[in-house]
């Protein structure tokens, strides 16, 4: 198709605020705007050129567009005039977000994707480790590119978080971006949500309903925790990959779709064998570019910052909150099971009961709450280190028994707070369960608060 840009337009200054990379050019003076995908684009005055520039200063064949490696080029073609980018003349040159392009008279400006708030997906990805940065520098090269991705990665590492950054800074970022975690599709119900439906297919079908495939034409689609989909699915959406054609349940047409898909997975045992969860077929269609994601544990150094990116944001619902130096050190030495969805909820549940500074007994409680066996010892350890219990030298002590922890923690609350009320309010209990607990663990109730200091 070929579109027509009439120049020549006023000059206008770059917003500072664009993002890499380069997805459109605009005209100011007609509004016009390209859309940059993979392919060359030739700009001139031709009938057959790609964009054709309605300027009497623009040649007939002026100059090329092109993308190589995630980065925009353009590349001028003889003109007569030359090609110029931020006024200077170039034969082949690298356009950012915020240059000016001028062909001609005419002159267009290079835009960065529109995202939905000032931070970008990828500004979002918080994190220094050397794993964890490639990992994020792989996704960003080929979200400029429409090829499949697959990202793997254990619960809460935030693998639907680089989805949303590859969408944003695609050529689709316009589009619609449709997220859906397969391990939530009824059994019976999954061809209806993948393909959709004909009103009449099957008892409930009161409706037509357009599956995701439609429902994300010219945009993204997200399939999370693709290796939950049951092996007998697996090859209709392998069909569907490969026709780019779906055809809903109840019908004999099928429709073409425009999607890039994107999909995650935290099912890594036998990933690309016989034995992995999804075939062999369907993950070389897939996994065109495997993006993994390391836990939090293997980035111990990335929690600190993480830790002032989350306060930062909560500080809108919760004030400012800062982590007292004993608090650092239990979010550093916990082993994040939960990665960092887990550490968010954390810091979400230490801003709300402290009032300025978080202490360790503000994220303590629930940590003791959703530790696996193997790493309750873990969180004992930093509750005898930062809760008032005993020394910890360089070798641990036996580990405690979990009864053993609850009454260390009970038993420290009340030394801190001086009453039930007060000692169950601030392990987040209700009055009731906390005193319930103290008299089945013999523990003596105080009758006057500890004196302040």
């Amino acid at each position: 198709m070929i579109k027509r840009i009439d120049g020549p337009p006023t000059l206008v200054k770059p917003d500072a605020r664009l993002l890499a990379p380069v997805v459109s050019l605009r005209n100011r003076d007609s509004g016009a705007e390209l859309e940059i995908g993979d392919r060359k684009y030739v700009l001139g005055q031709g009938a057959s050129c790609d964009v054709v520039v309605g300027d009497p200063c623009v040649s007939r064949l002026h100059c090329v567009l092109e993308r190589r490696e995630g980065v925009l080029y353009v590349r001028d073609k003889g003109s007569r005039n030359g090609t110029f980018v931020n006024d200077r003349r170039v034969e082949c040159s690298e356009l950012t977000p915020g240059a000016e392009l001028m062909i001609g008279a005419t002159r267009f400006l290079a835009l960065g994707p529109r995202v939905g708030s000032d931070r970008s997906g990828f500004a979002r990805l918080v994190g220094r480790d050397p794993a964890f940065v490639a990992a994020v520098e792989q996704a960003r090269r080929v979200a400029l590119t429409d090829i499949s991705v697959l990202i793997v990665g254990e619960t809460g590492t935030g693998k639907e978080l680089v989805a949303q950054a590859v969408h944003e800074v695609s050529g689709r970022a316009r589009g619609p971006f449709v997220a859906v975690n397969c391990a939530a599709f009824p059994r019976e119900l999954i061809g209806s949500e993948l393909f959709g439906h004909e009103r009449g297919a099957f008892t409930g079908a009161v409706g037509d309903h357009d599956g995701v495939f439609v429902q994300a034409d010219r945009g993204t689609l997200f399939l999370d925790e693709l290796g939950e989909l049951p092996l007998t699915q697996q090859p209709h959406l392998l069909r569907a990959l490969e026709s780019r054609r779906v055809r809903r349940i109840g019908s004999a047409v099928e429709r073409a779709f425009d999607v890039r898909l994107v999909a995650a997975t935290n099912r890594t045992a036998g990933l690309g064998t016989e034995k992995g969860a999804l075939r062999i077929d369907l993950y070389h269609r897939i996994a065109t570019v495997l993006v993994q994601l390391p836990p939090l544990r293997a980035r111990p150094g990335d929690i600190d910052p993480l830790c002032d990116d989350v306060l930062d944001d909560l500080a809108a619902q919760h004030g400012r909150r800062v982590l007292s130096t004993a608090a650092r050190r239990v979010m550093r030495d916990y082993r994040w099971p939960g990665n960092v969805r887990e550490l968010r909820q954390a810091l979400t549940r230490g801003a709300a009961l402290s009032n300025h500074t978080i202490e360790p007994e503000h994220l303590f409680q629930p940590f003791l709450r959703r530790a696996t066996p193997a790493e309750i010892p873990t969180i004992g350890v930093v509750a005898a280190r930062h809760m008032g219990g005993a020394a910890v030298g360089t070798e641990p002590p036996p580990l405690p028994r979990y009864d053993a922890m609850v009454r260390d923690v009970i038993t420290d609350a009340l030394e801190r707070h001086g009453t039930v009320r007060a000692a169950a309010d601030a392990l987040g209990m209700a009055k009731s369960t906390f005193a319930d607990k103290v008299k089945k663990l013999g523990l003596p109730i105080p009758t006057r608060k500890p004196a302040r200091g």
